[in-house]
């Protein structure tokens, strides 16, 4: 990310941060905010290391593989194993981490009818940053 946007964005997000504050709301310290408003390169690496770009190619990938239980129309409990699927997906280049973050994406933009949820230890619908 260029210098310019990162300083631009963490001003923003310090804006933001500052407003949850005054709303009860304290999901990072103070001297974060002051970090991202004043433009520290740590605070400001901090808060963008952990963007992720997952690509449509990725997330059709994903898709293609579920497409047999999307369209059986019904819920079904005949999912493979997590371990398996993880295994079938990273022969495609797609590790664990990013395969649960787009099952979480499907899943909240409704494109799942299987409950995934039980194929692993994890929640779909954890909230993310």
């Amino acid at each position: 990310m260029e210098t310019d946007l990162k300083i631009v964005l963490g001003k923003a997000f310090g804006e933001l941060y500052e407003i949850q504050k005054k709303q009860g709301i304290k999901k990072v310290d103070e001297g974060h905010i002051f970090g991202l408003l004043n433009g520290f390169e740590e605070a400001l690496n901090n808060e963008f290391e952990h963007l992720n770009f997952i690509t449509e190619e990725e997330v059709n990938k994903v898709s293609h593989y579920f497409a047999p239980y999307v369209e059986a129309e019904e819920k079904t409990k005949e999912l493979p194993p997590f371990t398996n699927m993880q295994s079938d997906l990273e022969k495609q280049g797609i590790g664990q981490a990013r395969f649960i973050t787009i099952l979480r994406y499907l899943n909240a933009t409704n494109r799942l009818n299987v409950d995934v949820n039980e194929a692993g230890d994890f929640t779909l619908t954890e909230e993310v940053r």
